[in-house]
This record gives structure tokens, sequence and C-alpha cells, in this order.
């Protein structure tokens, strides 16, 4: 009585490899792995793109929905485009407050716009000294309503606000 017990294993392990119940198995396997296998590519790339980031900046940037900052800043350049100085003011005005979402959306904190531009450190972000030149605009701007002021000068701050905002990448 002797019973090849590794043949039959061999034997049922064979026919198991040969069911259809493995085909499907591989199948369904070579699908999760697929699956996973994206999974990894994608957060590999979220990761590095944070990374590069913190290089260039110093810190990871706020992720904007443009869809809703372009329309903002087209209106805001709609105001500049009338040739009016009292337009222009507001302009600026407006894209102060955007200014001011945007570095608390990045992380920095203060109860106004003034204190969070003294947060950044020199180089951090892209800009920043050319805005904190414009900005003495904006002060003079809120602090006499009658500031006569040139719309060259409001071109000029508005275009220093354009760069800064391209440069975190809030508008195309």
């Amino acid at each position: 009585m002797d019973i090849d017990i590794f043949g039959i294993v061999s034997s049922a392990y064979n026919g198991f490899l040969q069911s259809a119940f493995f085909f499907y198995l591989k199948i369904f396997s070579a699908f999760i792995s697929v699956l996973l296998f994206i999974d990894v590519v994608l957060l590999i790339s979220k990761r590095l793109r944070t990374d590069i980031m913190i290089a260039l900046y110093g810190m990871p940037t706020g992720r904007f929905k443009k869809s809703k900052y372009i329309p903002r800043w087209e209106a805001i350049k709609s105001r500049l485009a009338s040739g009016s100085v009292a337009g222009g003011k507001i302009a600026v005005i407006e894209a102060d407050k955007m200014l001011d979402e945007a570095l608390g959306k990045l992380g920095f904190s203060g109860k106004n716009s003034n204190e969070k531009m003294e947060a950044i450190k020199a180089g951090q972000l892209a800009g920043v000294e050319e805005l904190r030149n414009t900005r003495i605009l904006y002060g003079k701007i809120m602090g006499d309503p009658g500031f006569e002021t040139s719309l060259e000068e409001i071109k000029s701050a508005l275009s220093d606000y354009e760069r800064f905002f391209r440069g975190i990448e809030m508008i195309d």
C-alpha cells in the first residue's frame, strides 16, 4: 500500500493551476496590481511636486482654485481698462484683498496683509520685494482717498500683483 502523497499533491496543484478559477484569479490580481501601480505613481508625483515647491519657495505652495481667482483678477484688470484713476485705485484695493487672501492660504498668519508680508522671509516667494514697494502705494490710497497718483503708477502696481499671483500659481 504505497501511497504517493507527493504525486497526489502535485497533481492537485497542477489541476488548480489549469482551472478556470485560477485564470480569473490571475486576471483579478493583474487588475489590482495595475490600480496599485497607478496609485503609487500618483502619490509619488504629488510628493515630488511638493518637494520641488519646498525647494523653490521654502514652503509648500497652496493649491488655489484658479476658476475662482482668474475671474476676480480679470474683473480687477477691467477696472483699469476704463482709463480712470479712481477705477485704478479701486483695482489696487481689490488686488490687495486678493493678496491678503492668498497669503493666508499659503499659511502666513497675521491680522492683515502687512503682518503676513512681514512673516515672509527674503527670497521665499518670487516678487515679494516688488510687492512691498507696491503696498506703499496701497497705503497712500487707503490713508488719503484724495491721494493723487498716475495711471502708469497704478498699472505698474497691478503688474507687480499679477507677477506675484502668477508666481504662486494663483492665476494663469
